[in-house]
């Protein structure tokens, strides 16, 4: 793990803070090098049921470090953006379900990091763009991948090309959060969802969560014959049929 990103696991939930308040949380090779770290340790933990993502101080993530950046070789800058992809295949394996808690900017890697997640909550007044374009930057992260699925082609390809801002409420308006709050209820509001989340049965969310994506790669054929063999192995899970009997028997 790295200072850059800090993660605390309570109540069934993991926390993973971007820890770069001074400088917006930019997104350096150590805040890349935590993050992969944290989802990985999040994959791995039974005890989690779901994870929240935010970031300390005034902002979720402006985006990359551009002064870092600017000094760098090719050779570093690749590797950089190595990085960024293997980032994001964390956060798509990672069978937990990922919360955003998004508030300030998230901006260039910041928005992208914010589309890895699955769940998006955004304060009130949020900003979300990318600049990138007129840097002479091209997206990162799997965005290309996943900002159509999110919003849409158009909607996706003017977001990227227009380099414009949007608000939280556009956000929402769109797609691309699904949740507005404000800003002094954000983490109480992605606590309350995450811990909602974890409250049911493990296997189901996960086999939830991989049947989604799965479904954005195949036809409807295959969807269905993932969707078949995963109810059966949720089926056999004891906690799953343990809630499946304290249903049918609930008083009514």
């Amino acid at each position: 793990m790295s200072n850059a990103v800090e993660l605390e696991i309570r109540n069934d939930i993991a926390w993973i803070a971007l820890n770069r308040p001074e400088k917006l949380n930019a997104i350096n090779d150590d805040v890349l090098h935590g993050l992969i770290g944290a989802t990985a340790r999040v994959a791995e933990d039974d005890t989690v049921g779901a994870a929240v993502l935010h970031g300390r101080g005034r902002a979720f993530s402006a985006g990359g470090d551009i002064t870092a950046m600017s000094s760098m070789g090719e050779a570093h800058f690749t590797r950089t953006i190595a990085l960024y992809m293997r980032m994001a295949k964390s956060f798509r394996a990672c069978p937990k379900p990922i919360i955003g808690a998004i508030h300030g900017y998230a901006l260039a890697g910041g928005f992208e990091l914010a589309c890895l997640c699955d769940i998006r909550v955004a304060a009130e007044g949020t900003l979300f763009g990318l600049p990138d374009t007129p840097l002479g930057l091209s997206p990162t992260s799997g965005l290309t991948y996943l900002l159509p699925r999110i919003v849409g082609f158009g909607r996706a390809l003017d977001l990227t090309l227009s380099a414009e801002n949007i608000d939280a409420a556009e956000a929402r308006r769109i797609g691309l959060v699904t949740r507005v709050v404000e800003l002094e209820t954000l983490l109480v509001a992605a606590e309350r969802l995450a811990w909602k989340i974890a409250s049911f049965p493990r296997v189901g969310v996960a086999h939830a969560k991989a049947e989604f994506y799965a479904a954005l790669e195949t036809d409807f054929e295959r969807a269905t014959a993932i969707e078949h063999a995963n109810e059966v192995d949720c089926f056999r899970a004891p906690e799953v049929r343990a809630q499946l009997l304290g249903f049918a028997n609930r008083k009514r």
